[in-house]
C-alpha cells in the first residue's frame, strides 16, 4: 500500500477535528449573541422602570411604593450584573474556541501538505519504477537479438 494511501486517514481525522472546532465556534458565538441580546433586553427593562420610578416619584408617591420599585430596581441592576458577567465568560470561551479552531485548521493544512508531498514522492517512485521497467524490457529485447 502505498504511503499516500496510509496517510488519507490521519487526514479525514484532522478534517473532522477542525469542522467540530468551527462547530464549537459557531456554537459558542449563538450563546454569546443570544446572552447579549438578553444583556440588552435587561437594560432597556431597567431603564424603563427608573424612568417610571422618576416619574412616579416627583408625582408623588407612597414609601412602600417608592420601596418595592427601588428593590426590583435594584434586582434588575443585578440581573444586568449577573448577565454581563456571562457575556464576559462566553466571550473568553469563544476567544479559547477559536484558537483550538485555528491551531486545528493549522494541523489540518501541515498533514495536507504532508499527504501532498508524500502523493508526489509516491508518484514520483511509481514513474521510476515504470521507467525501471521499460529500460529493462527495451535491454532484453536488444539482447535477445
Amino acid at each position: 500500500m502505498k504511503r499516500s494511501k496510509r496517510l488519507e486517514p490521519v487526514g479525514a481525522l484532522a478534517d473532522e477535528a477542525e469542522r467540530e472546532c468551527a462547530a464549537q465556534v459557531a456554537a459558542v458565538q449563538g450563546r454569546l449573541a443570544d446572552a447579549q441580546r438578553s444583556c440588552v433586553e435587561l437594560k432597556r427593562y431597567l431603564s424603563e422602570y427608573q424612568n417610571m420610578f422618576q416619574r412616579r416619584a416627583s408625582a408623588g408617591m407612597g414609601v412602600t411604593g417608592m420601596r418595592d420599585y427601588q428593590t426590583f430596581i435594584a434586582r434588575l441592576g443585578e440581573a444586568v450584573r449577573q448577565q454581563q458577567a456571562v457575556i464576559d465568560q462566553l466571550q473568553t470561551d469563544c476567544e479559547h474556541a477559536r484558537a483550538r479552531w485555528l491551531a486545528a485548521a493549522a494541523r489540518k493544512s501541515a498533514l495536507r501538505k504532508v499527504i501532498a508531498n508524500v502523493r508526489s514522492e509516491d508518484q514520483k517512485l511509481e514513474e521510476r519504477r515504470t521507467q525501471n521497467e521499460s529500460d529493462e524490457h527495451a535491454q532484453r529485447q536488444s539482447g535477445a537479438r
